[in-house]
């Protein structure tokens, strides 16, 4: 089930953003809080009824543009899904918006998220060398809405 996070949420998105990203590129408390009360912010969780979250994205719009932040889906319940549902309903809201287009950055070596952006419509537009530290680049990607 997709709904909306809650600052009830928050303990739970930071394990999922320890299993999902390097110490030196996550999220702390503070950031996610300010993801989740944010106007300009739109931060989805999936939980099945009564357990733990299963995943989290966060979206952002400005203008025209609105910008997929990050998706996180718990370790052994990828694979299923999850990210896909996540990025469709972040679609869905951002066209509700007004957005033109949806982009995103990801981590060039990340082989199942950039299968999973190019299989939902979405197209490299530039490379950012060094986002993600030194060697670590990104792809910047946009799907028009």
């Amino acid at each position: 089930m997709i709904a909306p996070a809650a600052l009830a949420d928050l303990e739970e998105i930071l394990e999922l953003e320890e299993g999902g990203f390097d110490e030196g590129t996550r999220w702390s408390a503070d950031a996610w809080r300010t993801e989740i009360e944010g106007a300009d912010r739109h931060v989805l969780v999936v939980r099945q009824p009564g357990e733990r979250l299963d995943g989290v994205a966060t979206f952002s719009f400005a203008g025209e543009t609105a910008d997929l932040l990050r998706v996180i889906v718990r370790p052994d319940t990828r694979r299923r899904g999850i990210a896909s549902d996540l990025v469709k309903a972040g679609r869905r809201w951002a066209t509700s918006q007004g957005a033109q287009r949806l982009l995103l950055e990801v981590e060039t070596e990340n082989a199942s998220a950039l299968w999973l952006y190019v299989k939902l419509g979405f197209e490299p537009l530039a490379e950012r060398r060094d986002y993600y530290g030194t060697g670590r680049h990104a792809l910047v990607m946009e799907v028009a809405l």
